[in-house]
This record gives C-alpha cells, sequence and structure tokens, in this order.
C-alpha cells in the first residue's frame, strides 16, 4: 500500500494503516485543521455579514433597504417614534423633545394653579 498523503509515494510499513511515517500524518493533519480552521472562519463571516434587504415599512408604507429581519420601520419613521416615545416619557405627547423644554405641559400648569402664592 502506498502513502496517502499528497506528494508522497513511499510504501506504507507493516504497522500502519494510512500513512508511511508520523511525518506524513502531521503534516496531512495539520492541513486538514488549518483548513476546517479556514472554512469555520468563512461561515462566521457569512452568518456575521450584514445582509441588506428591501422591505416595506409597516408605518409610511414606503420601501427601504433593511439591515435584517427584526427591522421592519424606515428611519424616518423610527426617528419620529423615538420623539415621540421620549415626548411621553417626559407627560407630553403632544410636543417634540426640541420644544418640550418650552412648553409646559397641562399637568405643569395645573399644578402651578393650584400652588398659593408664596
Amino acid at each position: 500500500m502506498i502513502c496517502q498523503r499528497e506528494g508522497c509515494s513511499r510504501v506504507v510499513p507493516p504497522g500502519r494503516r494510512k500513512y508511511c511515517s508520523v511525518e506524513c500524518s502531521k503534516i496531512v493533519n495539520r492541513r486538514s485543521a488549518a483548513e476546517r480552521s479556514r472554512l469555520r472562519a468563512q461561515v462566521y463571516r457569512r452568518e456575521r455579514m450584514v445582509k441588506y434587504a428591501p422591505r416595506t415599512c409597516l408605518a409610511c408604507g414606503s420601501s427601504f433597504l433593511s439591515e435584517g429581519p427584526w427591522n421592519r420601520i424606515c428611519l424616518a419613521c423610527s426617528e419620529r417614534n423615538d420623539a415621540y416615545s421620549y415626548a411621553r416619557a417626559r407627560g407630553n405627547a403632544l410636543s417634540s423633545p426640541d420644544s418640550d423644554d418650552q412648553i409646559l405641559s397641562k399637568r405643569e400648569l395645573e399644578l402651578e394653579e393650584a400652588q398659593p402664592p408664596l
């Protein structure tokens, strides 16, 4: 039987199965380990790569490129939602975050009217 390593044409001695020497088996195993590592890295990069896909915004119906399956709202609608959420958290859902400090909400006005002057 001949050694199964590429480039080696020596006869496999009795007591060995595939390779003629320990060196040949190490070379093959080292190559295959490096190849497995390269393949794992390629698969990892492919899976982690951002896949852009055309989507339809659920809020306004416009088309946009999405970075993943979880993104269903376009950037403009997302920013509008963030501004609304910010204002709502502050207790004033009708104003934007920029004018939120300038305009007093109804609740704040009621509190000021209810307090007696000092």
